[in-house]
């Protein structure tokens, strides 16, 4: 009953909400992030450990910061955040809902964080944060994760975020010429 009722007063306002917890912002993108994204995600770690397009070219963060968020959040299947530092507004990362399920209320998220923001703590803040957006406004019940096996600093902010491992998956995606198993990561209302 408890799942019904959150799912029948949630909400998906017409306008991307901005959410902090003080520390971190999510913030919908902006045409202002496109070069700072293509920057960012030349880094060799993103292109390994996520499912951004290699090579990454500034059309790709142009549709990031533009018609892709823009699409998924009028459509509700999805959410994109830029990860600022509240503070001062510099960028740190990027996470979201990368795909929404409404019907069945279960979402997938993702995020990458820049390389001078690594270690700070601020991921794993920005992840609490978006699940409990997604839990409180968004009608998400479960909220999931695929991280590479062997991607630990991913796997440890999962964790640390109250994300738990719900096994591994063999083979699962095709990255850079060869399978990888990915580990499923996952929280509930």
């Amino acid at each position: 009953m408890k799942v019904a009722l959150l799912r029948e007063f949630s909400s998906w306002s017409s306008d991307q909400p901005t959410l902090s917890d003080g520390v971190v912002s999510l913030r919908p993108w902006s045409s202002d992030d496109v070069a700072w994204v293509f920057e960012s995600c030349q880094d060799l770690d993103i292109q390994r450990w996520t499912r951004v397009p290699v090579p990454y070219e500034i059309k790709h963060a142009e549709l990031l910061t533009g018609p892709l968020s823009k699409t998924a959040w009028d459509e509700r299947k999805g959410a994109h955040f830029a990860v600022t530092e509240t503070a001062t507004g510099v960028r740190l990362g990027s996470i979201g809902l990368v795909a929404f399920d409404e019907g069945a209320g279960v979402a997938e998220t993702g995020y990458w964080t820049a390389p001078e923001a690594r270690g700070t703590g601020a991921t794993t803040r920005a992840l609490q944060l978006l699940a409990d957006w997604a839990f409180e406004s968004a009608g998400v019940v479960r909220l999931e994760l695929l991280v590479e096996v062997e991607n630990i600093k991913s796997r440890a902010v999962a964790e640390r975020a109250g994300f738990h491992c719900d096994g591994e998956m063999a083979k699962k995606f095709w990255r850079h010429g060869a399978h990888r198993d990915v580990a499923m990561y996952s929280r509930t209302v």
